[in-house]
């Protein structure tokens, strides 16, 4: 029911305008009860933003290839290539995005709700599995990906790229385990080698 009147919402978006829409012609289009559509959608602003969500199909299905790494990976490469191919039509209702801020402000916040929601699962089942340390960030480790790949253009002035998303597994996302064995392997080389300074019966004629 939810696909056919998410379908409705966008063949009349693009017959009538969004100023022309109204719930009553979306339910009689998709042959549901007025009521059933104001059960799922509060007012014409969110049916209509989650319409054009799901129109463009943008966010991915979350991957579980059995490690953080190769999950968030996964995840972040299928979202780049999903934006893009989803380019034309985001274009064919771009108009009433720009026209309309409340459209613009509710499709953004349910797109970005939904991918966060997404990366929560990978990161809660990295902490499960021991990947990550059970007291990390989950809400920070959560908006980061998501944040670096929509400002990278700015800051890069291209669009992200699997070379980016490289960069930003391997530096957030690698495994606590891997990193604490190096830490830890470090931290012993360094320790052990004070101990043969101090021990050095040279060192200790010099004094």
């Amino acid at each position: 029911m939810d696909k056919a009147i998410l379908a409705a919402a966008m063949d009349l978006l693009a017959e009538v305008g969004y100023a022309g829409l109204t719930m009553d012609q979306v339910a009689a289009r998709a042959r549901v009860g007025k009521a059933s559509v104001y059960l799922r959608w509060p007012n014409k602003v969110a049916l209509v933003a989650e319409a054009i969500q799901h129109r463009t199909a943008v966010t991915p299905d979350i991957p579980d290839t059995g490690e953080l790494r190769g999950d968030m990976s996964l995840f972040l490469r299928t979202l780049l290539r999903r934006k893009a191919a989803a380019e034309p039509a985001v274009a064919a209702v771009s108009g009433e995005i720009a026209s309309n801020p409340e459209i613009r402000k509710a499709w953004r916040h349910g797109l970005t709700g939904a991918l966060q929601a997404c990366v929560r699962v990978i990161v809660e089942r990295a902490i499960e599995r021991g990947e990550l340390p059970a007291d990390c960030d989950v809400e920070l480790l959560v908006m980061l990906p998501l944040t670096l790949l929509q400002t990278w253009r700015v800051e890069h002035g291209r669009a992200p790229d699997d070379a980016a998303v490289d960069r930003i597994v391997a530096q957030f996302y690698t495994p606590a385990r891997a990193r604490r064995s190096a830490g830890n392997a470090r931290d012993f080389r360094r320790t052990t080698g004070r101990r043969a300074v101090r021990k050095d019966p040279r060192v200790r004629r010099h004094r």
